[in-house]
């Protein structure tokens, strides 16, 4: 399947996808809000319900202490009261007591009460007279401690009642009281009809004699419900509800029912069936839905449009590199993991490095930019694809399936004589710029890149324009070794063996002053411990996309080792791991634990092609305000220039080794090094010599005036951490 169908297929797939996620998400959504609007709903009913129920129980409450009131101020009753005349207050009371009973059928009771707490007369229901009764219930027996109207719920033997409670009062002295009991479910009748909802009434198991009263049922292992609708027996009685789910059927107990004490004795317990507005609710949702359904697949042709629209500018930006507008990397990648045949020409500007330095990077990069101009119509004309790959790196590609050398040979002769050509011209510079290219060509390969980038790399090296791939470019013996060493850096990533080792540095007297940080991975083979060195691995890592791994491993280990040592700790950097985000965190984390930044030293590795060097002083910078030191390596080679060190302004220069190397018998690398050690002493910059492997060189140097040593001599790098 071609790409192009390939990412068709998948925008579809991505765009039903998509409609399908939205779908569902909307649904649920909607089913949320639906049941939220629900519960809303109930709450709102119970705040009513508690209003109601407040404002109807005042009322109530006023209404019989009025009738109290009419029944005290009857002429002869409270001297009755007295002296305790039964038959005087039977004839007085017993027609109010059956008038309130007809238009109040929740009373139940209405006692007198001597001031000793006898009762003596009580009407009932049926009518039932008594005396001599003596009642010590609290609500009596505060009613004469404090000779005050009380009023609040009682619980008795069978049944919850609302009771209301009046001191009498005879030639300005209290005789008794007067008490009317009314059942609570009086009071919430109206409410019901008004609200059209289930109520009933909880007590505390503690206070009602279930035994007693078997129609309670249980709601919890403290309430029962004493009275209620069916509907809320039905439901606290674990039967099904009537509807056929329980589910439906909402209940709440909030609305305390308390005594004169102010203690809560029950609950009044509501219960409203929601089932008929979750159907509506529901069928609303699922209407919504289907229009929705429809709305969104009459979209869905225009989403999917869209999103080839989308995936085809993204892949341009993928796959394009963004200084030249040729294809990139990534997009040389894709052609390479085809299975069809292929030649590759990779080319990179001979000591572009230089162009850089001597111009500066504005200008260089409009040089990158005509060069690409120039491959890209070699391309077109050849029937080519041109690529930009890396810094000053371009590669022309081309689907073959028989490798004709002759013609390839004068296909890259015409490729250099036209690059080799340009005539550069940038408003800029006053003079005409001219390049040269060097080249590797490969064929039909699993690693073509690679193989080319060998082909060019001893095409420099012997100053050859340009080299074929081939076995005496490569062999077969070390394209294994190659894919062995991959292997070895994955098992190392993988399974710690990527270990900092630490060569001490010195200063003039030999003291260690701190330590250079260097990386090694550990393998073994039959049990025996190997060494592997970075010539074995490190190019190969930076082109297999390990590198960042090892870099990250060494960074955090080596910062956690010496987080608590005195000595100092250099870190090695290619000024490309500036750039890494992931590297910098690891580096600023590192930082914070250590109580003095100053300990730490980063060093900065040459690398060629460093296209950014502006991008560099900013970074390089921004560390320097968190404290650290900053050394340049191998100053007098690559782009390690006296330019560079004003603008970086380093605390440390480490000198090449390849100076030092030579400093004993070449008089040329001796004026070197005194050059570079008397500019460092003019910047009050530290000197560091590399490669110190004797006495003699260590003496001369210290002649010369360089401040800090490392070599073999002083001590070779060692695993500090496994010690």
């Amino acid at each position: 399947m071609s790409i192009e169908k390939k990412a068709k297929r998948n925008t579809l797939i991505l765009t039903l996808l998509v409609l399908s996620v939205c779908g569902v998400v909307i649904y649920l959504f909607l089913k949320v809000q639906f049941k939220n609007s629900v519960n809303e709903q109930f709450e709102a009913l119970l705040k009513s319900t508690d209003s109601l129920y407040s404002l109807n129980l005042e009322n109530q409450t006023k209404k019989f202490d009025h009738e109290l009131e009419t029944i005290i101020s009857e002429d002869g009753l409270l001297a009755a009261v007295a002296k305790g005349d039964y038959e005087q207050i039977k004839s007085i009371v017993t027609p109010y007591y059956r008038h309130i009973k007809e238009t109040n059928s929740g009373v139940d009771v209405l006692t007198f009460r001597s001031s000793d707490g006898i009762t003596l007369f009580r009407a009932h229901k049926p009518e039932v007279y008594g005396d001599k009764i003596n009642e010590k219930r609290k609500l009596i027996t505060d009613t004469d401690r404090l000779q005050t109207s009380l009023n609040g719920f009682e619980v008795g033997k069978f049944e919850m009642t609302y009771r209301i409670t009046k001191p009498l009062f005879y030639n300005n002295k209290y005789v008794g009281n007067v008490e009317i009991g009314i059942n609570p479910t009086d009071f919430i009748k109206d409410l019901i009809k008004v609200l059209k909802i289930d109520m009933g009434i909880a007590i505390d198991k503690s206070l009602l004699n279930i035994m007693l009263n078997p129609t309670a049922i249980s709601i919890n292992n403290k309430y029962v419900l004493a009275e209620g609708s069916d509907n809320l027996k039905s439901h606290f009685g674990h039967n099904h509800y009537h509807n056929g789910d329980t589910e439906f059927f909402k209940t709440d107990m909030r609305i305390p029912l308390k005594n004169h004490l102010s203690e809560t004795l029950g609950y009044l317990v509501v219960g409203f069936d929601t089932s008929e507005m979750l159907q509506k609710d529901k069928d609303f949702i699922n209407y919504l839905f289907f229009i929705l359904v429809i709305m969104m697949f009459l979209v869905g042709s225009i989403l999917h449009k869209g999103f080839e629209i989308i995936l085809k500018q993204f892949k341009k930006q993928i796959y394009t590199d963004h200084l030249t507008g040729l294809k990139n990397r990534y997009a040389l990648n894709d052609a390479l993991n085809t299975e069809q045949s292929h030649v590759l020409i990779l080319s990179n500007i001979k000591e572009f490095s230089l162009i850089n330095e001597l111009y500066g990077v504005d200008v260089g990069n409009q040089i990158l930019i005509k060069v690409a101009e120039a491959f890209e119509s070699f391309a077109l004309e050849h029937e080519l694809i041109a690529y930009r790959v890396a810094g000053d790196e371009y590669v022309v590609f081309k689907q073959e399936r028989i490798f004709d050398v002759e013609k390839y040979n004068s296909l890259v002769d015409e490729l250099h004589l036209k690059i080799n050509s340009l005539q550069i011209s940038i408003d800029s510079v006053d003079e005409i710029i001219g390049i040269e290219l060097y080249s590797g060509v490969a064929f039909d390969h699993a690693h073509s890149l690679e193989d080319a980038q060998m082909a060019l790399k001893k095409a420099k090296k012997q100053s050859l324009p340009y080299l074929m791939y081939s076995q005496q470019v490569d062999t077969k013996e070390h394209s294994q070794r190659v894919m062995k060493v991959k292997r070895t850096i994955r098992h190392a990533v993988e399974h710690n063996n990527i270990i900092p080792f630490f060569q001490p540095i010195t200063d003039r007297d030999g003291k260690f002053v701190k330590y250079e940080s260097l990386v090694r991975i550990i393998e073994f083979e039959e049990g025996e411990k190997i060494v592997l060195l970075p010539d074995d691995f490190l190019d190969i890592s930076m082109r297999s996309g390990l590198y960042i791994k090892i870099a990250k491993s060494m960074l955090k280990q080596s910062l956690d080792f010496f987080a608590n040592r005195d000595e100092k700790i250099s870190i090695n950097f290619l000024p490309n791991d500036f750039f890494n985000s992931t590297l910098m965190d690891i580096l600023i984390e590192g930082i914070e634990n250590f109580d003095s930044p100053d300990k730490i030293v980063v060093e900065i590795t040459e690398q060629e092609g460093v296209e950014n060097f502006e991008r560099l002083v900013r970074v390089v910078k921004q560390l320097r305000k968190l404290g650290v030191l900053i050394a340049i390596d191998d100053f007098g080679s690559g782009y390690a220039n006296y330019a560079h060190i004003l603008e970086i302004k380093p605390d440390y220069i480490k000198i090449d080794g390849t100076l030092i190397k030579n400093v004993l018998t070449d008089s040329d690398s001796q004026i070197l090094v005194k050059s570079i050690v008397n500019f460092a002493r003019e910047l009050n910059i530290t000197t560091v010599a590399e490669y110190v492997e004797n006495e003699e060189i260590f003496e001369m140097l210290k002649e010369y005036g360089v401040d800090e040593f490392q070599g073999y001599y002083l001590g070779r790098p060692t695993d500090l951490l496994n010690q």
